[in-house]
């Protein structure tokens, strides 16, 4: 059933003139007629009617259109299994109505109405900033989030008879909540119109979906419509956040249109040419599509004019790239050109992504820090940069009680580096308890391409991922580390998946594989810094944003984490 369908039949129901519908906030503006996208604004073929309306007594405007037909999606089945072209076609009717209550922008959306809504002029926060204040944290159905670190990472759970924020591994709320869905507290009171009507009934507890906007109940005739819009500000404007969801709000993505874009954009592309660590820092972070896998071995691809053929991608690549063009022009080479990740035997990882994805920027200002990773920006509060220092720090002290060799103690490959393959094989030799699994995967369903569920099997099991980092790198390619290692955790935690990792240690090391028991009993990231000594401070705000998502899963699924730096 549609939602529409489902707010029709509550409506006959209830006999209240209300509707489940989509409800934004948009950004202030001189004249409703901004908030109307510009393709809507501005389409030479006038396919799109916008109309000036009133909405009880309050100007609005109603923007509405219909697609161009399209053949129905099913019909091509049809079509294969008998022979026949039915020749049927379906257009999509849709609709938007902005209007102005007391200074507060709002758009309704129906059908595909979103779709006219100017983006830049989202305000994206709407959602949650409901959510915070009026869901009850044990009531939540459906958690929405993204990794900071991996915007791969991206989560959806859904526990229908509603199991608590907990349920969803959330305890620290180190990843950006996107879209939270459950019943608002039962001790809070708001005066919207389903409320009133329904609110008589028995156990009655309303539910919301709160997302990039709001998808709730509302009031279908002027005057009700209007009251709901103005009990929503109030909300926002006078209601306490809770304090178990407070933290949903440490981290904010900023909108494609915000007016900060340009500016950041700006500091990220000064920063490239000229370093400038009091004004923040850029680096290499892997791609969200690559956090899933096996680490990379080679790029290849093209920045501008120039090749990309390394086995290890460096600031130095991107400068080399867009210092022929001119200073304005930067951004836009990056986000033209394309690299890619080869494994060792040249297969592609991942596929052609936007260089501009390649590269990662923490800009400092006095009052805020901002972070940029896969070609978003994000603003990070003063309460989550003290969380993250608070368990990564933690993470750093829990070191594990074994020691492994200095790095210059291994081996050196033809050019006379130390590389982490050679490195991981030394320590297997030089002690017995250590057992090298690097770079034998895991495959399953989940992860057809394989995954490393560690470089090293070490003492009382525990998996130990490790990583080499110079000033060259940036700290930020700890970020691919620390989702490497969470993922192998997470996916072992799976029982088959378990037995398959199982099986490949008992190819090597039969006694091994019998003492291991039915999950991992720890995860250490195991980090050497070639050009001076890691400590939590000469870490990327992302890498340790990365660090704490980790920890917060690890946590959740009763899997000690530590750190240990090799010498």
């Amino acid at each position: 059933m549609t939602d529409d369908s489902v707010g029709d039949v509550e409506e006959a129901l209830s006999g209240s003139a209300t509707r489940k519908m989509s409800l934004y906030r948009m950004y202030p503006s001189e004249t409703l007629r901004e908030l109307v996208a510009l393709k809507i604004v501005e389409d030479p073929e006038d396919r799109f009617a916008i109309r000036e309306v009133e909405v009880g007594a309050l100007p609005a405007i109603l923007v509405s259109g219909e697609s161009e037909a399209a053949p129905v999606e099913w019909a091509a089945a049809v079509t294969s299994l008998t022979g026949i072209d039915l020749g049927f076609t379906a257009t999509t009717a849709s609709a938007a109505l902005f209007i102005r209550v007391d200074k507060v922008n709002y758009a309704l959306a129906f059908g595909h109405g979103w779709r006219y809504l100017r983006d830049g002029r989202v305000d994206r926060q709407f959602g949650l900033d409901v959510a915070v204040r009026l869901l009850d944290p044990d009531e939540i159905r459906r958690v929405t989030r993204w990794a900071l670190s991996a915007k791969a990472r991206v989560d959806q759970n859904m526990v229908p008879g509603g199991q608590g924020l907990w349920a969803f591994g959330l305890r620290e709320h180190a990843e950006l909540v996107r879209n939270l869905t459950g019943k608002v507290q039962g001790d809070v009171s708001i005066d919207l119109a389903y409320i009133r009507r329904r609110g008589r009934y028995r156990n009655f507890r309303l539910s919301l979906e709160c997302g990039d906007g709001l998808h709730a109940p509302l009031g279908i005739e002027g005057e009700s419509l209007v009251s709901d819009l103005r009990a929503l500000t109030k909300v926002v404007d006078q209601m306490k956040v809770h304090d178990r969801l407070e933290p949903l709000q440490w981290v904010r993505r900023l909108a494609p249109g915000h007016d900060l874009r340009d500016v950041l954009d700006s500091t990220a592309v000064d920063l490239l040419a000229e370093p400038d660590p009091d004004r923040g820092e850029v680096g290499i972070a892997y791609p969200a599509r690559y956090y899933d896998g096996p680490g990379v071995q080679r790029y290849r691809g093209n920045i501008g004019d120039v090749v990309i053929d390394t086995d290890e991608l460096t600031i130095d690549d991107l400068q080399a790239g867009v210092r022929h063009h001119a200073r304005e022009e930067y951004l836009r080479v990056l986000r033209v050109s394309n690299i890619e990740g080869l494994d060792d035997t040249g297969r592609s990882l991942g596929g052609d992504v936007p260089a501009l994805h390649w590269m990662a920027a923490e800009i400092i200002d006095p009052k805020y820090r901002f972070v940029l990773l896969d070609g978003d920006w994000y603003e990070l509060g003063e309460k989550y940069l003290d969380h993250v220092e608070r368990v990564v720090s933690e993470a750093f002290r829990n070191s594990p009680s074994w020691t492994l060799p200095s790095w210059q103690a291994a081996p050196r490959n033809d050019k006379g580096k130390v590389v982490e393959g050679a490195y991981n094989r030394y320590v297997a030799e030089q002690d017995t308890r250590f057992l090298c699994l690097d770079r034998k995967l895991v495959r399953t369903r989940i992860h057809p391409r394989g995954f490393e569920a560690c470089d090293l099997l070490g003492p009382d099991n525990v998996l130990v991922h490790v990583k080499k980092v110079s000033s060259d790198t940036g700290s930020s390619v700890l970020s691919h580390l620390f989702a490497q290692g969470l993922v192998a955790a997470e996916s072992l935690t799976d029982r088959k998946t378990w037995n398959d990792f199982v099986d490949l240690v008992r190819e090597q090391d039969g006694v091994r594989a019998d003492g291991l028991g039915s999950r991992p009993a720890g995860l250490v990231y195991a980090i050497h810094r070639s050009d001076k000594v890691l400590q939590p401070s000469t870490l990327f705000t992302f890498a340790r944003s990365a660090l704490v998502s980790a920890s917060v899963a690890l946590t959740t699924y009763g899997i000690p984490l530590q750190i240990y730096v090799i010498p």
